[in-house]
């Protein structure tokens, strides 16, 4: 929330033009961002820094109100060296948007994701291999055996992905000139992974860059002038 909070400023702080959304207007954004993916429930595992993309579809309803609907292929996990876990999903984000000051958009809403990839890789000196969750276990045993791997952690044991996961994204959205810079935090709902006593949840920071793009609706744009401020204040 700090990061939120600071993020926020910086930008109002910056502000000489922007956009102030009109009821009706329809718009959509392609955007490409940065995930942190973590896992709670996971020990000593580090934090997965993997590719985001996707679009955001968003109706005004008021001046200061919005409805958004996006569709969001992002890459998921852990690092637990020598082992990555990588799982992506096809996240569709539902959200109530909030403007409270020109350019700035606050947001929260529901975020289911469809599974579409669950792999495990592992790198340990010159050799790796690709694996399915459910085949972890057997290819550690055989580094251990093979390769002289010392390693207690997560990917000891095998486990399996559930096909459908749920979260809540926190985000906040700032534009400029059609250029849209988001920051989310999606807090995730229930388990994703699980297997031999371990249920872990993903919980994934973003940071993402869009281009807004106006389908249908008015856009008015304002200038801020200071001789206007100062022509008022004589009168």
């Amino acid at each position: 929330m700090k990061k939120f909070i600071l993020i926020a400023g910086m930008m109002l702080a910056c502000i000489s033009g922007f956009a102030q959304m009109q009821p009706g207007l329809f718009t959509i954004t392609p955007k490409m961002g940065l995930n942190v993916a973590s896992m709670s429930n996971s020990g000593r595992a580090n934090s997965r820094m993997a590719f985001a993309a996707g679009i955001d579809f968003e109706y005004q309803i008021n001046r200061q109100f919005s409805f958004g609907l996006g569709t969001i292929y992002s890459q998921q996990g852990i690092s637990d060296d020598p082992w990555t876990l990588k799982t992506d999903y096809l996240t569709l984000p539902v959200t109530a948007n909030f403007y409270p000051v020109r350019g700035l958009g606050i947001y929260v809403g529901i975020e289911p994701g469809i599974l579409l990839h669950d792999k495990a890789e592992v790198f340990y000196g010159q050799h790796s291999d690709v694996v399915a969750l459910k085949n972890i276990e057997d290819v550690t045993e055989l580094y251990k055996e093979s390769y002289g791997l010392k390693y207690e952690g997560l990917f000891e044991k095998s486990f399996g992905a559930k096909r459908g996961v749920l979260a809540i994204p926190i985000g906040v959205n700032y534009e400029f000139d059609h250029c849209v810079f988001g920051v989310k935090y999606s807090i995730g709902l229930g388990n994703a992974i699980s297997g031999n006593g371990v249920s872990c949840t993903h919980n994934v920071f973003q940071i993402s860059l869009g281009y807004r793009f106006n389908v249908f609706g008015d856009v008015k744009k304002v200038e801020f002038k200071k001789e206007k401020k100062e022509e008022k204040k004589e009168e």
